[in-house]
């Protein structure tokens, strides 16, 4: 078995598993002030994501050592693949949130990166409770089912994992 198909098999693996932990709870999140709506919700997902996607980081460069430099221009691209959703989650929030600041704020993207951390963080927490987020708004079911098809994807993965079947199977 090729150790870096199995790198990047669990990389993917840990990824879905983190789009899949932070949508309730960011669902919940955009659900608590004004403006709603798909387009919030979906944002504020996206910058929970990249807020956890440190954690991808991390493991990819912890594998980096034991398998040498051939990961690092794929975490670079990662890295690269994140602030471009980021700076996307930002300017699509721009105009959604523009008749709810105090007058005179701006939001900065270095400002908006360090919230994504706190959305982060708000969102595992929220868990619990953002799972009743999708019956307490109908516009969420697109969200839905997104989550459930990320979760498929997941258990997939991790099935055959356990199995030692496709990427984690022997070649």
């Amino acid at each position: 078995m090729d150790s870096g198909r199995r790198t990047g098999a669990d990389f993917l693996l840990i990824n879905l598993l983190l789009l899949v932990l932070t949508q309730p709870g960011a669902l919940a999140l955009a659900g608590f002030d004004p403006p709603f709506g798909l387009a919030v919700s979906a944002t504020t997902w996206m910058a929970a994501f990249v807020g956890v996607s440190p954690l991808a980081v991390l493991y990819l460069l912890i594998k980096s050592e034991s398998l040498g430099r051939r990961f690092l221009p794929g975490t670079a691209a990662y890295i690269a693949l994140v602030l471009a959703v980021a700076y996307a989650s930002y300017l699509l929030q721009q105009p959604l949130f523009e008749g709810f600041r105090a007058p005179g704020y701006e939001q900065t993207f270095p400002i908006f990166l360090a919230a994504t951390v706190l959305t982060a963080v708000i969102s595992v927490t929220l868990l619990p409770a953002g799972l009743l987020a999708y019956a307490a708004s109908p516009e969420n079911l697109p969200l839905l089912a997104v989550n459930v098809v990320l979760l498929a994807a997941a258990v997939l993965l991790r099935r055959l994992r356990s199995r030692g079947e496709g990427p984690y199977g022997s070649s």
